[in-house]
Formats: structure tokens, sequence, C-alpha cells
């Protein structure tokens, strides 16, 4: 894990993006891949909607400010992650998922780290992470990564019911 890195999305990463985005087409999570779509569609608008929204531009209305990186592993995007300026109820301030054909890889202890650290960056010293219950590989992940369980919530939009976590300043 040591070349893996998060970087800020950019046409460098086009065709390994686009690779993320199918493989989400291929494993049938149709969420993640028609979140993805605009990507394969657009690359250049794609791009443009993610820098307006770290920037604060044109926000939409049930979002907030959100930087997204992209986790790569020799020039390949293996995960995105998503560190939002300020806490959205039920999906808190960090969000991340790692491309199917690479999960259980170390991919998701490694991206939720190095989020945590950007997150830091913007002063959020200690941000909240959600996943859903059944998810336990994104349970462990966050409880790797000093993860206090807060409760259970539920999701009204998505129809859910998430842990809560807040990260522990001490993830050093």
């Amino acid at each position: 894990m040591k070349d893996v890195c998060l970087v800020l999305p950019s046409k460098d990463y086009e065709k390994s993006f686009q690779e993320y985005a199918i493989s989400y087409k291929n494993a049938e999570n149709n969420y993640y891949f028609e979140k993805y779509m605009k990507a394969i569609e657009n690359f250049h608008e794609y791009l443009e909607e993610l820098y307006k929204l770290s920037e604060g531009i044109d926000v939409p209305e049930d979002s907030v400010r959100t930087t997204n990186y992209w986790l790569v592993d020799n020039n390949n995007v293996v995960g995105v992650v998503r560190v939002r300026h300020e806490e959205i109820e039920g999906a808190g301030h960090i969000g991340y998922d790692i491309s199917p054909r690479y999960r259980n890889k170390g991919y998701g202890t490694e991206i939720l780290r190095q989020a945590i650290s950007k997150a830091k960056e913007i002063g959020i010293e200690e941000p909240i992470v959600t996943c859903n219950i059944y998810n336990l590989a994104s349970k462990r992940i966050i409880e790797k990564n000093n993860g206090l369980l807060l409760g259970v919530i539920f999701d009204e939009e998505e129809n859910e019911e998430l842990y809560e976590y807040k990260i522990l300043a001490s993830n050093e």
C-alpha cells in the first residue's frame, strides 16, 4: 500500500476512472454505476461538476461543499472518497466506495485513513462516517480507523438503518 495515494480527479485518469465506473455495471451495482455514468458519457463535464462541488459552486440543494478524491494504485483508480466540508445527516462527513474488483485487499481501510487526514486539513477533527448495518466490511474498515460507534440511525431517503461512527482524533 506504500504507493497508494489519493488524487484529485483529473483527465490523467480518464480511462481508468471510466473502467472503474464500468466495474459497477459488471457487478450489477446500478447505484454506483448511475452515480458515475456521466464520467463515461462526458468526462470533461463530470470533472467540471466535481470541481465546482469542491469549490462550493452550484452545490445541489440536498448537498454540501464536497471534495472528491480518487484512490490510485499503479495508475489505476481503485476507489472514490467524498470528503464533505459539513456533515450531512445520514451520510456524515466522509463517504467512500471501492471498485468491486479491488475489494478485500485493504483499499477500504487505506482510503478512509487518507480521507481522515484530508478532513483534518479542512478543520474536521473527528469526522462522522456511516455505513449500512449489513455492510460488515465497511463496519470493520471504520472500526480499524478508530471509529467509535455512536448508534444506529435510520436514513429515510434510502430507507435503511445505518451505523453512525465518530472517528476519534487519536487516529494517527
